[in-house]
């Protein structure tokens, strides 16, 4: 990585990790959660999964290693923030450790994962010339180019990358806020609908004849 660009470093443990790939995995299935099973041969030698109700209350120590080379974390690290740059209300993809969520979803022994996995680190790979060993300008071309690409393997990764990026991160507090998101908060009393939603309830209300 160029010396403009801080080299990333995991943020989140495995445990931390394993907990994201399911809140996202669930999401995207609609709560149909990730599938977690075993005796099933993966790429990776001695690679399990949970079972079908992993305990991750205790530390957690993965059975499969995670599988990106330092410098496609280094090019998802720089991508991810692309995506979600820091704003005066958010920090950044990667300040939240979304490129350890990266590493870890295409890591998993699952079918999804499995199937991202390739799509995820060619994607990757690809970008290391440009986005990790480039300078500004190089960085810059190669990151702006991504989303108008023609190319339908670039465009699948970049699509697939930007949905998970975009979805872990809203999976997290500062997510949550970012978006203005409220629930999971006690309240001592509920204040009902505003005046604005009033209004607008009460003009369809009248369209429709009620």
């Amino acid at each position: 990585m160029s010396d403009e660009t801080r080299p990333y470093q995991p943020k989140i443990d495995r445990r931390t990790a394993l907990i994201w790939v399911g809140a996202v995995g669930a999401a995207a299935a609609g709560g149909a959660g990730v599938v977690l099973y075993r005796d099933a041969i993966f790429p990776h030698a001695a690679a399990e999964g949970y079972g079908t109700d992993p305990k991750l209350n205790p530390p957690v120590k993965a059975p499969w290693p995670r599988l990106l080379s330092d410098d496609e974390l280094q090019a998802a690290a720089v991508l991810a923030d692309f995506i979600l740059p820091a704003s005066a209300a958010a920090p950044a993809a990667s300040t939240l450790g979304v490129p350890d969520f990266i590493d870890e979803w295409v890591s998993a022994p699952y079918p999804d994962q499995i199937e991202d996995r390739p799509v995820i680190r060619d994607g990757l790979k690809a970008l290391i010339p440009n986005v990790v060993r480039g300078d500004a300008a190089r960085r810059k071309a190669a990151l702006d180019a991504l989303p108008r690409s023609t190319d339908a393997e670039t465009r699948a990764f970049f699509q697939r990358f930007r949905a998970l990026t975009i979805g872990a991160y809203y999976t997290t507090e500062a997510g949550f806020k970012d978006i203005g998101y409220i629930g999971n908060e006690p309240r001592a009393a509920d204040p009902g609908p505003s005046a604005e939603v009033k209004a607008v309830i009460e003009e369809r209300l009248k369209a429709l004849g009620l």
